[in-house]
């Protein structure tokens, strides 16, 4: 889909908005936060999935966002391959810098709220979205 999803939600009593969604409508608004630090200012992603580990390997499958996890493919002498994290394409993950938000076994693991062209101005819950309804009101 060419549309933008982004989402809001409250992280330790702080809004976070404009949080890009990684696969929006893909596991029945089962969303999860996770959070890429390394720097400064940590990036934020939604991700629909069952579990966290589901989420990872969601992230890892991302062609706009899957670089932040997936090891560089001149890196990877830097990784041994025994001990190393792989994704569910075969790619070798880098994980130090993520965080993941959310409680296992939830019907929502981390609540937010869906935004974009097309959706109402206070946004919707993540399990009311579908592609079908978003690309009906065009």
């Amino acid at each position: 889909m060419s549309k933008t999803i982004t989402a809001t939600c409250t992280l330790n009593g702080h809004e976070l908005t404009d949080v890009p969604v990684v696969n929006p409508g893909d596991w029945f608004g089962k969303t999860w936060l996770l959070e890429i630090g390394g720097s400064y200012t940590p990036l934020f992603l939604i991700v629909e999935a069952d579990s966290a580990s589901d989420a990872i390997d969601e992230l890892a499958d991302s062609e706009k966002w899957g670089h932040n996890i997936v090891v560089d493919d001149a890196d990877l002498g830097d990784y041994d391959p025994e001990t190393c994290h792989y994704g569910p394409s075969g790619q070798v993950l880098d994980l130090d810098h993520l965080a993941i938000h959310g409680c296992e076994g939830c019907d929502v693991p981390f609540p937010c709220r869906y935004h974009g062209e097309g959706l109402p101005p206070e946004g919707i819950d993540p399990t009311e979205f579908c592609w079908d309804d978003f690309d009906a009101e065009e």
